[in-house]
């Protein structure tokens, strides 16, 4: 299985999970339901940069069952100009991600105007990861409605480059950190619960 199909198999497989990370700040207790979506895939992997080549017109949605079928290929993929640079990262940082939240890992406020450089990445929190490989998953809030809402959504991750997105950033002490499974029917939820504690 080549590195395309591997991080492709990893996304499918997160969209079966959920992650509760609650922290605290300021003597309260902040939660960030953090759940993954299988048409984020497609952005998460980098296709934005992959233009220049031609790919069949897929839903969102389907583009990994498409991968997993080989109706999309790494050999495509490669041949973008920007794939060493822009996806590759990317897709590296996907085969790693279920390792990244079930180990340990630093989690930050996200504040880019405090980076020594300019990013338009927009976001909410970054986690910082250095086990196995260093990489970086920042998560959005995904209704900007409601302030009370704590459902969170991965925009960006990838494996860790020249640029230090830790830089200047402000930890947040994470308390308890719990993979939840996400059956079926959503009601039995916490019938299967799997609690990661650090």
């Amino acid at each position: 299985m080549d590195m395309l199909q591997q991080s492709a198999l990893m996304w499918k497989e997160m969209t079966e999970y959920s992650y509760l990370l609650t922290y605290g700040y300021k003597r309260q207790l902040y939660n960030i339901n953090l759940t993954f979506s299988l048409g984020d895939y497609p952005h998460l992997a980098g296709f934005q940069y992959a233009k220049d080549i031609t790919l069949q017109n897929y839903n969102s949605g389907k583009v990994i069952d498409r991968i997993l079928d080989r109706k999309i290929t790494l050999e495509q993929i490669q041949s973008a100009v920007q794939y060493e640079k822009m996806i590759k990262p990317r897709l590296q940082a996907i085969i790693h991600l279920k390792e990244a939240l079930d180990n340990e890992f630093i989690l930050y406020s996200y504040m880019p105007k405090m980076y020594p450089f300019y990013t338009s990445i927009k976001a909410d929190y970054v986690i910082a990861s250095h086990f196995n490989i260093d990489d970086f998953i920042f998560i959005i809030k995904s209704s900007e409605q409601d302030d009370n809402k704590c459902d969170f959504l991965c925009c960006s991750i990838f494996e860790k480059g020249e640029r230090n997105y830790e830089s200047n950033q402000r930890t947040r002490t994470l308390l308890k950190k719990e993979r939840l499974h996400i059956p079926v029917s959503y009601t039995h939820l916490r019938a299967h619960e799997t609690s990661l504690h650090l």
